[in-house]
């Protein structure tokens, strides 16, 4: 992130609206401190990475911040609710016009290399990530056991 002239976020993010609502923060908005909701206190968040980066005078000159307000907050490791995936492809199309605004050319995934939905590798795909997961029953609200043992 340090060598980045302009970021791109995308993040569920707790702004006590509807479910699904997709909402834009840019630049000295975005925040860059430490959340109020950690598992733990060694936990690093991203807010503070950024921090990092402007202490250390490396933060991007650009910053868009696209939000999705979450169904459910406590299913660690839980998966995204209906009303999110659906929220997904309109934060997708806003990302991508930021992109091109930016002087990007991102690619459609069809003209991209093949490969699963993962960002980085196969385990992060949506459909591996659901196909391990235990029921909703097991795991809504108290935690998805692969993370957090009962």
């Amino acid at each position: 992130m340090q060598a980045a002239s302009k970021l791109l976020i995308f993040d569920a993010i707790d702004y006590g609206l509807e479910p699904g609502t997709l909402k834009l923060i840019e630049n000295d908005e975005v925040p860059r401190f430490m959340g109020a909701k950690k598992m733990s206190l060694h936990q690093t968040g991203f807010q503070e990475v950024l921090m990092l980066a402007q202490l250390t005078e490396h933060y991007p000159e650009q910053v868009l911040l696209i939000g999705c307000q979450p169904q459910e907050l406590e299913d660690y490791g839980g998966s995204l609710r209906p009303v999110v995936k659906t929220a997904l492809e309109d934060a997708l199309a806003l990302g991508l016009d930021r992109l091109r605004a930016w002087g990007a050319k991102p690619l459609p995934r069809d003209a991209a290399p093949a490969h699963d939905e993962a960002v980085t590798v196969p385990t992060l795909a949506l459909g591996a990530y659901e196909a391990g997961r235990p029921p909703a029953e097991q795991a809504c609200r108290v935690g998805d056991e692969r993370f957090l043992p009962r």
